[in-house]
């Protein structure tokens, strides 16, 4: 870094100036710096141009577009930094932000809700959020909620579906010890414009890669390690996007744990490799202050994962119901009609007939597939089964057993 006092200097890409009282990342000002020479990471118009890398004299509209390209979220946060920055925004754009604003705060009530009666530990979304320079939005797409057990998600699901889902099903996971997830939907404020509200319920916090990396139940208790972790698992399922990089830029104003820490963490949640992953990518768009000493801490860690995984002979592609749960790779529930509750069942069961199962829960009952896609015809033979035995249980209501009959046709 170099260091430039009294003036401040233009910088491209890979290339930060300081001046006495500024940092800069390529063209715009990012962090400010404390008395005691601390760095706190702001996130301004500025350094919104410079991360997607739009030229400021094409505007506030190529700006929202580029935003818009890298993730369905970052429009809503691009706006709030607009609008706390002193632009003008418009009717329309005020209102998307308003919605979003109004989205966030109905993730905070419903955590407010669940926290208050059942245990549940809220993951990425609302914590990362605590980072995040006042005044700007970190959008949400969902609410994951972990939960010690599984009778504790059926109570924490029941406080959920008092307002009926849109859709709801479940997955199970994990091996010899089996997990649970339950998700949950509800139509957006403005359906045709925002993605579904969704709440998603688990039993373990960080679900792997059903293969290498196992299921870990836990996250770590110190918070920062909980987020770089969370952020780092999500390299398992997709590439890493925009926001990763704000998430990482947006926690690097407070300190790190040690370095000892630091391997002993990815090493316990095999997830060295990744984190490093996370910081480079985040590093090639952003000043990430401390965390760009991360990767070579972790490097010979990472290498041993690395190493430790191609030792591993792949679990095979099978779309067996069996097969699958005895591998504990992630098995789906599709619910045969709606969601129900039933208050005699603390927990879910299976029924089996012949080589399909279905998942007879507190609140509805599930037809469980390893396949992408459903036939109609498997599907209604599921829905057939599920009222043989709500008729044998003397439980079926004869008109809902035909609707739910003609849906599935």
């Amino acid at each position: 870094m170099n260091l430039v006092f009294g003036r401040t200097t233009h910088c491209r890409k890979h290339e930060t100036t300081v001046n006495a009282f500024f940092v800069r990342h390529r063209t715009g000002t990012l962090c400010g710096m404390s008395p005691s020479g601390d760095l706190f990471a702001d996130i301004t118009t500025d350094l919104l141009f410079d991360m997607f890398d739009v030229p400021e004299e094409e505007g506030l509209g190529s700006l929202l577009h580029a935003a818009r390209q890298a993730h369905y979220t970052l429009p809503y946060l691009a706006l709030s930094v607009l609008d706390r920055d002193g632009h003008t925004i418009g009717p329309a754009a005020a209102e998307v932000l308003a919605r979003a604003r109004r989205r966030a705060r109905h993730y905070e009530r419903v955590l407010e809700r669940v926290s208050a009666q059942t245990s549940v530990t809220a993951m990425k979304g609302p914590s990362l959020s605590h980072y995040y320079p006042a005044g700007v939005l970190r959008p949400q797409g969902d609410l994951d909620l972990v939960v010690p057990d599984e009778a504790e998600l059926w109570r924490a699901a029941r406080i959920l579906c008092e307002k009926e889902p849109h859709g709801a099903w479940v997955t199970l996971f994990g091996a010899p010890e089996r997990h649970l997830a339950f998700t949950l939907t509800w139509d957006a404020e403005e359906p045709l414009l925002d993605p579904q509200l969704k709440v998603e319920l688990l039993t373990a916090a960080l679900l792997g890669d059903f293969d290498a990396v196992p299921v870990r139940v836990r996250p770590p208790r110190d918070r920062l390690l909980s987020n770089l972790v969370c952020l780092a698992e999500e390299r398992l399922q997709r590439d890493f996007h925009p926001r990763d990089a704000l998430d990482l830029y947006a926690m690097s104003r407070h300190p790190l744990p040690t370095a000892a820490e630091l391997v002993e963490t990815a090493d316990r949640y095999r997830l060295a490799p990744e984190i490093i992953e996370l910081v480079r990518y985040a590093e090639d768009l952003l000043p990430i202050g401390r965390f760009a000493h991360v990767a070579p801490v972790l490097a010979e860690a990472a290498e041993e994962e690395r190493q430790r995984r191609g030792e591993r002979t792949p679990a095979p592609t099978v779309s067996g119901t069996r097969y699958r749960l005895r591998q504990g790779m992630p098995v789906h529930g599709m619910l045969l009609g709606r969601t129900s509750d039933s208050p005699d069942r603390t927990s879910a069961e299976f029924h089996w007939y012949g080589e399909e199962a279905l998942l007879l829960t507190p609140l509805g009952d599930y037809l469980l597939v390893g396949d992408p896609l459903v036939s109609p015809d498997r599907h209604a033979a599921a829905v057939e089964e599920r009222n043989r035995l709500a008729s044998a249980a003397g439980t079926a209501d004869p008109k809902q057993a035909v609707d739910d009959l003609l849906d599935s046709r």
